[in-house]
């Protein structure tokens, strides 16, 4: 339906509502097919009249233009023609006079539209102008941009331009919405979206929930402006950024006012602007001076016009010196030697504003107040420049209702002293800044009493702990601000070197504001000696890794994060207590041998709404350029993710991003084929080039200030170099024989590094475009499928020339070009990583991944373990209940065995075998078996390190070996499809069972003497290791897909399977019965595990979710965990009756019972797959993406 009918029904719903006889037309509908029978049924269902009449109109605001000229017909046909003709005329039948007086100021009045200001001068030209420029969007949305200065009259002027009936009737029919803008950003930003959704969405009409974010919030705007304000008018008064722009680009009719006339230069739609004039004519400034004394213009004395020229005409200085002279209409002379006696030169340098006279009115204005309104009025100057006051913090302050504060309000509003504004139903106020710096001025002495005064009215509130503090909207972003001008610094450290600060921060403005104003106040707070330094830095080292974690929209726990620290942090000691103070339903876990794990990450940070596709430094190293699948271009701060820049630069997904060396430009490449260059400081586009014929994948500056080369690569397997002056590309690198992904120049410039899904590194020699080097990254990635080896992602070459990175999946790998070698250097990422780039300073590496995250890691620090990067197949013992051993092999193939909760090293073994693949150790922890990728096992004594003996017999990949624990025999299984029984000890094999060709993904023990195998070809089969003969073979899985995992319960003779075909089945050990099938996951089921009373079985799927599936009854209902993991599930544990683990990207903690998450244990790292558990299932040990050992105890 399109927005003129959508307009004329709800324009005219009253009328229907008032005379429309329902029943009726509903037949003529469901006779002409435009209702079916459950519509009909739905709308006679209703039990008013007005209900039925409400109803229908829903309906039929959902279809068509054809539904609503068969609606006009059956008014026709039923006698209501002059409902007809409502819709047949498509506009109001009311005349333009009807639109006139009370009726308009109903409309702007319900829109928020500010009535005209006491003493009100018409601006005819202009009004005329800008009414003219309103109706060029009658019939197409577009924007009407109002700019001019400071103090001209903007808003006066838009709110007068829409005061006019006819404009109203023939281009806004459905009416006008205004909300005042202001500098502002994020959270603010985010409050005005849903403020302004709140009061369109008065009864919640459209079906949309509350907007949680930003994207949510301008979607639902969209929403709220096509179905049910269409051909309405938004008006956003006083816009600063170019991201309010994007934020409110919804395709809408749109005016603003605004300062800057570029603001939405790139904006959609048309745009039509109007300046206004910064000085009104004198006969003007003479009308507001005559109305504020309720003379005749020609009764004014001669000083009114000299009052004139000294304030240039300025509306705003004009009204403040009027405002003055209603009180005191004699002084004419006193005020225009007042203007004319001083020279301003303080106010130039203090604000960024130019009025002459305006600082000197200002402070008149204040002097002129009555005593107790100077009183009132001096608390202003306590709030921060350009921060919006709510007239409950003044009801606190001046301990007055806020009724009174409202009223008292009023009289420094109609004397032009504070502005006003609606933020939905909140009245908020504001001081021009100019009147801040003279007020502040005027009580500089006062004012560390005045902050005083208020902080003590806020501890009132929370009985002396600011932690406790409600949020009203303000105390939050200011605390601090009021503590360090108050002079209380040592209660500043207290707070900000607090965790319940920190947490109570984090959940009403956020981890950017608590870093924000740690380093804002770092001087302040490290000022009173080392300790303090030691307890910033603390807190710094704390929350820079931490930050995509601490914007997620699952939060995590506070002090669960904290726990995570060094033991000697300061964060470690409050969040230690924290957790003891904390009741026995409580989970948490420490990280036991935390000691020896490095800091891998500088900081994190999560920036977009979907997959980051690339980032850059900024040549300072102070900015970070990234884009992503959002098609925003975003530039933010590097030491605290603050947003700097946001603008939508390609309608398909932005794939790369870079600086130009001189910082001026950065560069986009996207998938619809171009590349783009912007300026850097304002988004504005500076140059388009189009010349690869697929996809461009990436793009890079070289490092020449005065004539930079840009250089971009594509699907099309070829690389283009550019100039900023010439459109036609330098030249055109061929060579590789895939996509090229990546590519960067070396420091001077003379050479270029690319890399490929080919799976090579190519340098290139800029001059002569020949290729002088090619380097085979694919195959040094021997734990990846053959498929991805090839798969290069992005590459970076260092500030010193001797390395390039290479990404492939979520690997960073390193060359060494002076030695020839590569190295891997770790894994980071859940997902797969799209970019890295070095620091100016080489100190750091910037990477980018489909997993939202932003991290920058140091690249000085130490970036392995004390016992290298350990690979994930471990293996634990725990010979006694005080001993616990842990069987590792790092990614040197070195074989470690690691004691206590410290992981102490008992022993490295190192037989010369290369690709580990499975270790075990026996029950006692003496010996040690490792199977390898070529089919061997290697058997070593644990304390010595000695290998005893080296089995030969699989063909292919050791998956799993486990030492029996009633016979000296070593049990394995492989991809060769075969499982082995081995007298390790001489080296025999007793037993080879064959499984299937396909790969034997595992095994489990129902006893000593019977096993389960589990392979994929889809079948289980249940073997007698004493014979060596196969007992049952269980096959209701699909042949095609993979029993990845099995678990048996033994007090019930029940095993049960996890199958990459969505499903998981419990069989009888016993009888030979079809299982017990479990479906309703959407994604493969990976794992599986029986709760220890056998009743429930619990499985996990790719998609991250977890069900618990009843046994009993052969009942297959399930119940969903309230959460789930951002990608796959590897393994899962019962650690009492009612609590379960699970490990993924990180580890969860959840309650059987009501499905709750208690917890999650954040790794540094991803894809958790192994995880043991103790006896006294306290203990869990794993390992992550990035080789890092986690001992953990379980805090109940």
């Amino acid at each position: 339906m399109d927005e003129v009918v959508r307009s004329s029904v709800l324009q005219n719903k009253q009328s229907f509502l008032r005379d429309l006889n329902p029943l009726y037309i509903v037949d003529h509908l469901v006779s002409d097919g435009i209702l079916n029978e459950k519509e009909e049924e739905d709308i006679c269902s209703q039990k008013t009249r007005n209900e039925k009449v409400k109803r229908l109109l829903d309906v039929l605001l959902g279809k068509d233009n054809h539904a609503v000229i068969r609606f006009r017909r059956a008014l026709e046909v039923e006698g209501s023609s002059h409902l007809a003709e409502l819709l047949k005329s498509r506009s109001s039948a009311s005349s333009s006079d009807d639109c006139e007086g009370s009726s308009i100021d109903a409309v702007l009045w319900e829109g928020g539209v500010p009535p005209r200001p006491v003493v009100f001068v018409p601006r005819h030209e202009a009004e005329k102008a800008l009414r003219s420029q309103l109706r060029l969007l009658q019939k197409k949305p577009g924007w009407v941009v109002l700019h001019g200065m400071a103090g001209c009259g903007k808003s006066v002027l838009a709110a007068e331009a829409i005061r006019d009936g006819p404009l109203l009737q023939d281009c806004f029919p459905g009416g006008v919405c205004w909300l005042h803008v202001g500098d502002v950003h994020g959270p603010e930003l985010l409050m005005k979206l849903q403020s302004l959704c709140l009061r369109l969405d008065k009864a919640g009409s459209s079906g949309l929930p509350p907007p949680q974010n930003t994207l949510e919030a301008k979607d639902k705007l969209r929403h709220l402006l096509l179905k049910m304000y269409p051909r309405s008018l938004l008006v956003l008064d006083d816009v600063w950024s170019t991201h309010v722009i994007e934020v409110f680009d919804v395709q809408g009719r749109i005016m603003l006012t605004t300062r800057d006339s570029r603001v939405a230069d790139h904006a959609h739609g048309n745009i039509y602007k109007m300046e206004v004039e910064n000085e009104m004519k004198e006969h003007q400034c003479l009308q507001i001076l005559s109305g504020w004394l309720h003379h005749p213009m020609s009764d004014l004395p001669v000083e009114a016009q000299l009052i004139i020229k000294e304030t240039k005409g300025s509306p705003l200085a004009v009204s403040l010196i009027g405002a003055q002279l209603k009180d005191f209409p004699n002084r004419w002379q006193y005020y225009l030697q007042q203007l004319q006696q001083r020279k301003f030169q303080r106010i130039k340098r203090r604000s960024s504003y130019g009025y002459e006279a305006l600082d000197e009115a200002i402070a008149i204005s204040v002097q002129r107040l009555s005593d107790e309104n100077q009183k009132y009025y001096k608390y202003l100057a306590v709030f921060k420049k350009e921060t919006d006051i709510l007239s409950s913090v003044l009801s606190m302050l001046w301990d007055k209702d806020i009724e009174d504060v409202e009223d008292i309000m009023h009289v420094f509003v109609t004397k032009s002293m504070v502005q006003r504004s609606h933020v939905g139903k909140l009245i908020v106020y504001r001081l021009h800044d100019l009147q801040h710096a003279v007020l502040y001025d005027l009580h500089s002495n006062e004012m560390p009493a005045l902050h005083d005064e208020l902080l003590c009215k806020y501890r009132k509130r929370c009985a002396d702990d600011f932690t406790q503090l409600p949020n009203d909207g303000y105390i939050y972003h200011y605390l601090c601000y009021h503590l360090v001008q108050a002079g209380q610094l040592e209660n500043l450290r207290r707070l900000m070197f607090s965790l319940d600060w920190l947490n109570s921060k984090l959940r009403t403005v956020g981890v950017q504001h608590f870093v924000g104003e740690l380093l804002q106040f770092k001087n302040v707070l490290c000022s009173s000696g080392e300790s303090a330094a030691d307890t910033w830095q603390d807190f710094i080292d704390f929350l820079s890794p931490n930050g995509h974690l601490l914007v997620a929209r699952e939060m995590p726990h506070v002090w669960q994060l904290a726990l995570s620290e060094p033991v000697s942090s300061e964060v470690y000691a409050q969040g230690l207590r924290k957790v003891q103070e904390q009741g026995k339903d409580c989970v948490f876990v420490e990280w036991l041998n935390k000691a020896t794990a490095p800091k891998l990450f500088w900081k994190t940070f999560r920036v977009h709404t979907g997959p980051v596709y690339g980032a850059c430094f900024s040549p300072n190293g102070e900015l970070v350029a990234s884009c992503g699948g959002d098609g925003y271009l975003k530039v933010w701060k590097a030491e605290t993710g603050e947003e700097h820049l946001s603008v939508k630069v390609h309608l398909d997904l932005v794939l790369s991003c870079s600086f130009s060396a001189d910082g001026k430009r950065i560069a986009t490449c996207s998938a619809d084929g171009t590349v783009k260059v912007w300026n850097a400081e304002d988004g504005g586009l500076t140059v388009e080039y189009e010349g690869h014929d697929e996809d461009v994948l990436h793009c890079k500056f070289s490092h020449d200030v005065h004539e930079p080369i840009l250089a971009s690569c594509s699907k099309g397997w070829d690389i283009k170099l550019w100039g900023l002056k010439c459109k036609q590309p330098k030249a055109t690198l061929l060579g590789h024989e895939e996509a090229v992904r990546s590519s960067c120049f070396s420091p001077d410039d003379l050479n270029l590094a690319s890399c490929s899904l080919d799976g090579t590194l190519k340098i290139w020699n800029i001059t002569s475009g020949n290729e002088e080097e090619s380097v085979d990254v694919s195959g040094f990635l021997k734990e990846v499928p053959a498929a991805l080896k090839t798969d290069l992602k992005a590459c970076a070459w260092s500030p010193d020339g001797n390395k390039i990175v290479v990404v492939a999946l979520n690997y960073i790998i390193i060359w060494d070009i002076e030695n020839e070698e590569l190295k891997l250097d770790g894994k980071g990422h859940l997902a797969w990583v799209h970019c890295v780039t070095f620091a100016p300073n080489g100190a750091h590496l910037l990477s980018a991944s489909d997993d939202r995250i932003i991290r920058i890691w140091n690249l000085k620090s130490e970036n392995v373990s004390v016992h290298g990067r350990l690979k994930k197949c471990i293996d634990v013992a725990f010979p006694s209940e005080d001993t616990m051993l842990i069987a590792a092999a790092n990614e040197d193939d070195g074989l470690l065995v690691l004691s206590g909760e410290t992981g102490d090293r008992i022993c490295r073994a190192t037989p010369e075998k290369h690709d580990v693949f499975c270790c075990c150790l026996n029950l006692e922890g003496v010996i040690m078996a490792a199977g390898y990728e070529d089919g061997d096992i290697t058997v070593c004594d644990v304390h010595t390190g000695d290998v005893l003996r080296e089995l030969h017999g699989h063909q292919k990949c050791v998956r799993k070996c486990y030492f029996l624990t009633q016979h000296p025999y070593l049990l394995s299984c492989s991809d060769d499809g075969s499982l082995r029984v081995w007298k390790w000890k001489t080296g025999d094999c007793l037993m080879a069972m064959k499984h299937s060709e396909e790969e034997v993904r595992g095994f489990c023990l129902v006893d000593e003497e019977v096993i389960l195998s589990n392979s994929m070809d889809g079948s289980i089969k249940m073997w007698n290791l004493s014979a060596g003969t196969l007992i049952q073979t269980f096959q209701h899985h699909e042949s095609s897909s993979s029993v990845l995992s099995c678990d048996v319960c033994l007090s019930r003779k029940l095993f049960a399977s996890a199958s990459a075909d969505k499903t998981a089945m419990v069989w009888s050990l016993q009888q030979h019965e079809a299982p017990l099938t479990f479906r309703g996951h959407a994604d493969c089921v990976r794992c599986c595990c029986f709760s220890p009373d056998g009743c429930l079985l619990v499985t996990g799927a790719d998609d991250g979710t977890i069900k618990i599936w009843h046994i009993d009854d052969n009942r297959c209902s399930s119940l969903d965990m309230k959460g789930r993991h951002e990608g796959w599930i590897n393994n899962l544990h019962f650690l009492s009756t009612k609590l379960l683990v699970s490990a993924g990207d990180s580890l969860k903690f959840w309650d059987i019972s009501t499905g709750d998450l208690l917890q999650t244990f954040h790794t540094r790292g991803s894809d958790l797959v192994s995880l043991h558990v103790s006896l006294q299932r306290q203990m869990l040990i794993t390992v992550d993406s990035l080789g890092l050992l986690y001992i953990l105890r379980v805090m109940h």
